[in-house]
């Protein structure tokens, strides 16, 4: 079988497999920007792979195009590609927090070499820059095909490393696993291309695409496993694995911290205001721990009904007080359109007699009881 028939099922079969993504990700559409902005890219793709296949086909003469149907097939066949690139690059900005996405124009100073091979593509029927057409209607290479890829990859290349420094840099926890998950994404097309280039009738581009795509969209599932539904942090499974991990860590050199926020009277918040007051007082307070898990890099999550846990590491020696300070600092706060709550916080730093997780808990959960009979 030649490599181009296997390249032409490799194609089907990427193809199919990314259709049932983008379905899937089109039932969850309005989940979250980044679930958005990953949806365009897996389109895109698709688009890329079809096209592929239209074009082995054709070069294996299944289909047969005139000079200028070839020309008009190239020409989106390779605009496909770029523009695979460009929604790839605005969804990793966007994810890696990048300032490039509020500045225009230095947004559509970095898309400039895009923009150009997307115009030498339109144009290449007559310019023969990225392809040339014979008059029977054959593809053959053009002289600036080499820059082309060149140019896609290195905004791959970039991306990638840029996710990797700033997996290395981040201090947040959740911000570390999402990096990673960029780096790998942009690492195995990169690869794959690289072989493919180097070593004649092994296509395993699309492959290495099709299987990132599908490392980022399991990355998501799992992130929709591993969240509470109403906040979006993490659950309480995501809260035992997380603290099982740091409690069998070395803690010689670092100090381990578990607060623990219960919302006061919020029974009668429900019964005197309505669920609706109590799910959005929830909220509030799940985004306020949000802001102290970006300020201080602390692990947050939902412990159960009005309950919150956070868990905070220090170096030795370093005081925890900065962070039980902002947390009853923002929660002193008015917020426009709740009624004024409060909560009840305690914590209890991790020692060799709390040797597991709801002895743990429940030294935090004395102390909180000591808040709460002080209020009374």
């Amino acid at each position: 079988m030649s490599s181009e028939i296997m390249s032409l099922e490799m194609d089907v079969f990427c193809l199919l497999l990314l259709i049932r993504i983008l379905y899937q990700m089109y039932i969850n559409r309005e989940q979250n920007d980044h679930w958005n902005y990953f949806y365009y890219t897996i389109a895109w793709a698709c688009v890329y792979l079809f096209m592929d296949a239209i074009w082995i086909m054709n070069v294996k003469h299944f289909l047969t195009f005139s000079k200028i149907q070839s020309g008009i097939f190239n020409s989106f066949y390779f605009c496909s590609l770029a523009m695979l690139v460009c929604s790839w690059y605005v969804y990793v900005q966007k994810t890696l927090h990048s300032a490039v996405l509020k500045h225009k124009k230095i947004l559509v100073l970095t898309f400039i070499p895009l923009i150009f091979f997307i115009g030498s593509s339109l144009l290449s029927y007559w310019t023969h820059g990225l392809f040339v057409i014979d008059q029977v209607g054959n593809y053959h290479r053009g002289k600036l095909l080499p820059f082309y890829f060149l140019i896609l990859f290195a905004y791959i290349l970039y991306l990638s490393i840029k996710a990797g420094y700033l997996s290395k840099k981040a201090k947040n926890y959740l911000y570390q696993k999402e990096y990673k998950v960029i780096v790998r994404f942009s690492f195995l097309p990169f690869i794959t291309a690289l072989i493919q280039i180097t070593v004649d009738h092994l296509l395993i581009f699309n492959l290495g695409l099709t299987y990132s795509i599908f490392i980022v969209y399991n990355y998501f599932q799992q992130n929709l496993i591993s969240l509470d539904p109403l906040t979006k942090i993490n659950n309480r499974e995501q809260l035992d694995i997380y603290l099982t991990m740091k409690m069998k860590e070395n803690h010689q050199k670092k100090d381990l911290y578990l607060f623990l926020l219960d919302i006061d009277q919020f029974k009668k918040i429900n019964d005197e205001l309505g669920h609706v007051v109590g799910d959005q007082i929830i909220l509030k307070t799940a985004d306020i721990l949000k802001q102290i898990a970006y300020l201080h890099n602390c692990f947050i999550s939902r412990y159960g009904g009005d309950e919150f846990i956070m868990v905070c590491e220090r170096d030795k020696n370093e005081e925890i007080t900065p962070v039980f300070n902002d947390l009853q600092r923002l929660f002193q706060q008015s917020y426009e359109g709740l009624p004024d709550f409060s909560v009840s916080i305690g914590y209890a730093k991790y020692d060799e007699s709390l040797n597991y997780i709801p002895k743990f808990i429940e030294k935090a959960d004395r102390y909180m009881y000591l808040n709460k009979n002080v209020k009374k």
